[in-house]
């Protein structure tokens, strides 16, 4: 008989405590956080029929996508390699009848398959919002400024903004010979210069457009960069594009993130799906951005119902490891085994407290002690006749009184 596989498919992976239960914390911190903003909670389905899904897959390369036939229809579904086209399709069906504009927050698992040559799928846990039906910069801002505040809930000091405007690397590389642009763009992602003059060495276009391709990898640094784009890109494609970064970078500056912006000018990847002003959320640790997000006013229209939009995800893996990497992953609450019987009421009180009591029978300190320990538990409760306590970190003991349930959470809380 062949052994089954007792591991998840490649690129998947279980999440035990004590990461689970962090994990779950910091979705919660950071729902909460949107909550208080006014974002509603949307819970969509973990797949899609393909021809839903696909209006809205600017972001992501169909090759990534994983698909399967739907046994109940025959029609081939795909799982969601994002939840923003779901949120589109929510809202120009079920929600159109309500006013804009459209606040809502969302928390999910995306599946996209990893090409190269690992070839892994790959969960990506997401927490972000979407802000539909607001052509303003109010709402750039409010987005923006939530991806700071989403650094600033995970405990992260040093963090940075990076201000995008894809439109206007774009607007340059279209005015490439088709078959040089992906080569282009590719350099201009890698902000390698050598290659770029390579690629713009073997087409003939005019000199001036060279220039200013050349000069994107370059413009890259502080909310100044804004000011050598305009010197030196041609002014009809600039000017748009950068009078909307600027908006966003002085209305940022004046709420206090002024030291968190960094802008950078050569970006063109997601061409396809922003429409404005984007950023990406850094961070030590990673590798990649935490979060992303920016304008998308097309979108909407490919489900029948435009309008323009702004929204941003947090990567949930990316932003736990940059915490971990700066020692800033919150503290989670005492974790209690009680045992002997007894009262009942103290491990209520515990509970409303704060801790998360297993209260577990037939067992003596010794066995209490080692299943703590197994469970990564913080203390032992003995309830029987007087109440008395262990930790395990450092088997140290204390008496507790019936009513003092308060006093042992302290002690718990070094």
């Amino acid at each position: 008989m062949t052994a089954l596989p007792l591991a998840p498919p490649a690129g998947m992976r279980d999440l035990l405590h004590p990461e689970s239960a962090a994990r779950a914390s910091l979705g919660r911190t950071l729902s909460r956080l949107f909550a208080s903003y006014g974002f509603d909670l949307i819970v969509t389905p973990p797949f899609e029929l393909a021809e839903v899904l696909e209006r809205g897959l600017a972001t992501v390369d169909r090759r990534d996508v994983l698909r399967f036939v739907e046994p109940e229809s025959g029609e081939v579904a795909l799982l969601r390699p994002d939840i923003t086209p779901q949120i589109a399709r929510v809202v120009a069906t079920r929600l159109k009848d309500r006013p804009a504009p459209y606040r809502i927050r969302y928390h999910g698992t995306v599946l996209r398959r990893r090409r190269g040559r690992a070839r892994k799928h790959r969960q990506i846990s997401q927490v972000g919002i979407e802000h539909i039906g607001n052509p303003s910069v109010d709402a750039d801002v409010e987005v923006a400024t939530l991806a700071c505040r989403v650094a600033e809930a995970a405990g992260l000091e040093s963090y940075r903004l990076e201000l995008r405007h894809v439109k206007l690397g774009g607007a340059l590389l279209a005015m490439l010979p088709e078959a040089a642009r992906a080569d282009a763009q590719e350099a201009l992602a890698a902000k390698d210069d050598a290659e770029l003059r390579v690629v713009l060495g073997r087409v003939d276009v005019d000199q001036a457009l060279k220039q200013a391709l050349s000069a994107l990898p370059r413009l890259y640094g502080g909310p100044e960069v804004l000011n050598d784009g305009a010197a030196q890109l041609p002014q009809d494609l600039v000017d748009g594009p950068l009078r909307e970064l600027r908006a966003l970078s002085e209305r940022l500056d004046a709420a206090g993130y002024g030291s968190r912006l960094a802008v950078d000018l050569g970006e063109t990847r997601g061409m396809a799906y922003y429409t404005g002003a984007s950023f990406a959320l850094l961070a030590e640790g990673p590798g990649e951005p935490i979060g992303a997000g920016g304008r998308y006013d097309e979108l909407l229209g490919r489900f029948g119902a435009p309008m323009p939009a702004t929204g941003f995800a947090t990567d949930l893996d990316n932003l736990e490891w940059a915490a971990t990497n700066a020692r800033a992953v919150p503290s989670s609450p005492p974790r209690v085994v009680a045992f002997g019987g007894g009262d009942g009421a103290f491990v209520a009180a515990l509970r409303e407290g704060g801790a998360e009591v297993a209260v577990v029978s037939d067992v003596d300190r010794p066995g209490a002690v080692a299943f703590a320990r197994a469970w990564g538990y913080d203390a032992v409760v003995d309830l029987a006749n007087s109440i008395s306590a262990q930790r395990v970190s450092d088997d140290a003991r204390r008496d507790v009184s019936e009513g003092d349930a308060a006093g042992l959470l302290l002690w718990l809380r070094p």
